[in-house]
């Protein structure tokens, strides 16, 4: 009881990393980039040729790179907001019944996914959301470490060029009275690049929930398998054990109401 108990404690305080938030946000900028080529060239070339019926296979192949790259996506951020470090494999279909389907089903199940139409939203405005998702993954960290080290680059300024980078006295003596020498002033924006630092985490993991949203809002719902056989299903579902059909039938005739004379 008590390990379960700490168990769910560290489940619950566990939180997605802020390190891998930051890696799939700066690595959403070149899928951006792939996808939005993919898209574009694809749609450019198999649309016109369409009328031809040549242009329908390379429209499908389109699609389903697309999709391939939004579904990697949509992988990927589930496993970071599930607390995993990798995503799950996803289930091939097998071989056989790859084979079996023929070219033509393929490109009417590629056609008839709803799945192929949601790639080209997705080819069209990742692009633009791997741009934000990017700058804000470089810019932010990158500005927390220069005010962090605002005492350095006022020592290193003041013997080495003689510049005074904090000449300005930010309007402090006016607002609170204080007379601060320039050297106290970059020790204040270092106290507060310091903090930005500490809140690095928080916003790397808020950034990557949002960019998370957007990857699975525009991926949709998983598609639930179905079995082909319930009587199947149920059994593994309900019974650990599943019975033979000869075991069926005996228990059937055992359980079975004798005739009324």
């Amino acid at each position: 009881m008590r390990a379960t108990k700490r168990e769910s404690v560290v489940v619950i305080m566990r939180k997605p990393s802020a390190l891998i938030a930051w890696k799939m946000l700066v690595l959403s900028l070149p899928k951006g980039i792939a996808a939005f080529v993919i898209i574009v060239a694809g749609l450019s070339a198999s649309l016109p040729l369409s009328v031809f019926l040549i242009g329908l296979p390379l429209l499908a192949a389109t699609l389903v790179f697309c999709r391939s790259i939004m579904l990697g996506e949509m992988r990927y951020v589930t496993a970071w907001l599930q607390r995993k470090e990798y995503p799950e494999a996803s289930a091939s279909p097998e071989p056989t019944a790859v084979e079996q389907q023929g070219w033509r089903a393929w490109l009417v199940s590629v056609l008839k996914d709803g799945r192929s139409y949601r790639s080209i939203l997705f080819g069209i405005l990742q692009l633009p959301v791997g741009i934000a998702a990017f700058t804000f993954a470089i810019v932010l960290p990158i500005t927390a470490l220069a005010v962090l080290l605002s005492p350095a680059a006022y020592e290193v300024s003041m013997r080495l060029f003689d510049f005074n980078l904090f000449a300005s006295d930010w309007r402090f003596d006016e607002l609170f009275g204080w007379d601060m020498t320039s050297a106290q002033r970059s020790w204040v924006a270092g106290g507060v690049g310091l903090a930005f630092v500490l809140l690095l985490p928080l916003l790397m993991r808020g950034l990557g929930r949002l960019y998370a949203a957007w990857i699975l809002s525009v991926a949709g719902p998983e598609p639930v398998s179905r079995p082909a056989n319930p009587q199947e299903a149920y059994n593994e579902e309900r019974f650990p054990f599943a019975m033979e059909n000869h075991e069926i039938g005996a228990f059937h005739a055992e359980r079975s109401i004798p005739p009324v004379s």
